[in-house]
């Protein structure tokens, strides 16, 4: 296979990104999306500490946390046996003296006690609809890739991954919704769920490989702190990728762009540079295999 001028990558992984953003403009003008967002919009944001504990407890899985009543309010149910994850709440009352009335401070400000509860919370994974029609989650989550690998787009990669130095591998994972993830210590390795589609298979593999160009040196906690460019980042990597070696993931990764961007079509386009690099490495070595 004659391989694409360097111009010729540039102009096509362009105007690929440049679906990415159209789709996410129409996601987010779309009547559902706008729900959806309105939604999200009325969860309590958590703390720094509390990131790190939820991040922690759900080995960086968790998405959209809440309280059982909290999910229940949202016409949402917690599953019956799912264990929830524990985070610092906040409680206060007013301070009153002995004849009911409110204690000030030296400014004239009612006093408050404050402390702060251990609480419990569950991702959104671990509750299932109440009425599933209208439930805004259900409608705009992205669905899982179905089909076949045709281009064999898993096992070129895995061969390049494996070059440089990571290993790949397809094992059972407790949560099915996690289509794999990557380890960026010392192991350098990838891990794909067993229970993906090859398509599926063949974006996770793309969308870990990103991961591994763009995200592997980051400081220590940077990734919690702004997982959604990242995520935005190297989803919008595999699409380009996978549509180029042939496979079109548009109906998962518009969708899941779209969450983590939380539909800012800015956000992608300052991410544009950083896909372009990654998105160009990862095309190469893909007409490489092909190649050979």
């Amino acid at each position: 296979m004659k391989h694409s001028t360097k111009e010729e990558r540039e102009q096509r992984i362009e105007q690929l990104r440049g679906e990415i953003a159209e789709g996410v403009e129409k996601l987010r003008d779309s009547d559902e999306w706008k729900r959806y967002l309105d939604y999200v919009g009325r969860f309590h944001r958590y703390s720094w500490n509390n990131i790190l504990l939820i991040m922690h407890q759900s080995h960086g899985t968790a998405s959209l946390v809440a309280g059982f009543s909290q999910w229940k309010e949202r016409g949402r149910m917690v599953r019956k046996g799912e264990h929830g994850m524990k985070i610092l709440g906040y409680s206060s009352r007013l301070v009153r003296d002995e004849d009911g009335n409110p204690k000030t401070d030296e400014d004239g400000n009612p006093i408050h006690k404050v402390w702060y509860p251990i609480v419990t919370v569950f991702d959104v994974k671990q509750t299932t609809p109440i009425e599933p029609d209208t439930d805004p989650i259900e409608k705009v989550h992205a669905k899982p890739l179905e089909g076949e690998d045709e281009h064999n787009i898993t096992e070129r990669m895995r061969e390049w991954l494996e070059s440089q130095g990571w290993t790949v591998s397809v094992e059972p994972l407790a949560d099915s919704e996690l289509k794999g993830y990557s380890v960026m210590d010392g192991t350098r390795r990838i891990v794909l769920n067993q229970a993906n589609s090859p398509a599926q298979n063949a974006k996770t593999i793309l969308h870990e490989t990103a991961h591994t160009l763009l995200h592997q040196t980051l400081p220590d906690g940077e990734y919690g702190k702004h997982r959604g460019i990242y995520e935005t980042e190297a989803e919008s990597v595999a699409y380009i990728a996978a549509k180029w070696a042939g496979l079109d993931t548009k109906q998962y990764s518009i969708s899941y762009v779209n969450g983590w961007s939380g539909g800012s079509a800015e956000l992608i386009k300052q991410t544009a540079e950083h896909v372009r690099q990654a998105a160009d490495t990862i095309i190469t070595a893909l007409e490489t295999s092909r190649d050979q």
